[in-house]
């Protein structure tokens, strides 16, 4: 489950009609995002990211700081 999605968009107070036609997406493919069944590409990503104020590493659960960029492990 992408968690920090479901998060975000409690946060800013908006449901997944709001979410979904703001980033132009069904509310289907928002809640497939939501449960990790699905992963937004691309635009969609980067709109989410660009809606919630926060970058799309964190979206995806690869950090937990809103504003951080994971850095791969060099081992």
């Amino acid at each position: 489950m992408r968690a920090n999605m479901r998060a975000e968009r409690a946060r800013l107070g908006l449901s997944l009609r709001e979410v979904a036609s703001r980033v132009g997406v069904h509310e289907n493919a928002l809640t497939r995002w939501e449960r990790g069944e699905a992963e937004p590409m691309g635009e969609n990503l980067l709109r989410l990211s660009h809606l919630y104020q926060c970058t799309p590493d964190y979206l995806m659960g690869y950090t937990d700081d809103r504003n951080g960029v994971a850095v791969a492990n060099s081992q």
